[in-house]
Order: structure tokens, then C-alpha cells, then sequence
């Protein structure tokens, strides 16, 4: 089951970033990208609901158990949560692929629109910080910030 559960998830992320890449070429990339924030921002809490998830660190743990794609690790910080990864498997197939960044589309918004969506108005998107992606880097990063509630 593990080696199946493997193969569908390899072949997903292919998939996505051989979409990815064919979007940029046809520069609908960028557009693509925000139709899909859009989407996710009002789809998130049924998301949340169907993987079980109720607090913003099972955001990130779900995913590596779901997509298997990258190897997220979340710490607590002063006033929120760092959470890291140092390798990506769409990431990495992508830059193979042609190089075009699927980081916002298909990872990072997603996982900002669960993460407000779970949070109970104590994140926003305003308060989450894309510090670095494996696009550019060797890893990604991403700083929540909580606001009190009063």
C-alpha cells in the first residue's frame, strides 16, 4: 500500500509540474495562480473539514502525510510558528521540467488559506510570511505570526 500510496504521489506532482511549466510558456501562469487563490481562500475550511485538520500545525503535517512532497517541520516562535522544509518534490521536478515556480499556486496559498481558515481569526494572511522558497533557496520557509484576541 505504502509503494502505491508513493507512486500516486510522484505522479501528481509531475503532473502539476509539468502544468505548472505549460502555463508559464503560455504566460497564464500568473493568472492561473490567482484564480486558484481565490478558489482556495473560499474552499479552504472544506478542506480543512475532509482531512481532519484543527489547528494550523496539522496544516503542514497532513500535507507531508497526504502529498508526501516536502518535508515540513513547525516550531514554535516568540509569537506564532516557523515552519521549514529543505526539500520539495515539485519543486525539484519543476526546475526540471523547465524551471517555472509552483510554490504559490499549488503549496504555499493553499496551505496560507487552510491556515486562516483553522486559525479562528487569529491568523490572517497578512500576518504569514513566505522568508524564502526552494525555488530560490535551499529551503522554504514560512514565519505565522498570532494575533491576541481580545
Amino acid at each position: 500500500m505504502e509503494k502505491k500510496l508513493s507512486i500516486m504521489q510522484k505522479t501528481y506532482a509531475a503532473s502539476i509540474a509539468e502544468n505548472v511549466n505549460t502555463y508559464q510558456k503560455l504566460k497564464l501562469l500568473d493568472s492561473v495562480v490567482e484564480r486558484k487563490k481565490q478558489h482556495q481562500e473560499q474552499t479552504a475550511h472544506l478542506i480543512n473539514q475532509q482531512l481532519g485538520i484543527e489547528n494550523l500545525e496539522e496544516v503542514f503535517s497532513k500535507m507531508v502525510e497526504v502529498f508526501g512532497c516536502a518535508n515540513w517541520s513547525v516550531e514554535k516562535a516568540e509569537n506564532g510558528y516557523t515552519a521549514k522544509t529543505t526539500a520539495c518534490m515539485l519543486a525539484a521536478l519543476s526546475k526540471k521540467m523547465g524551471g517555472a515556480n509552483p510554490c504559490h499556486g499549488w503549496c504555499l496559498n493553499p496551505m496560507i488559506a487552510m491556515i486562516t481558515a483553522v486559525s479562528q481569526g487569529e491568523v490572517n494572511d497578512q500576518n504569514i510570511l513566505i522568508k524564502s522558497t526552494l525555488m530560490e533557496g535551499d529551503n522554504c520557509q514560512i514565519q505565522i505570526q498570532i494575533k491576541k484576541i481580545e
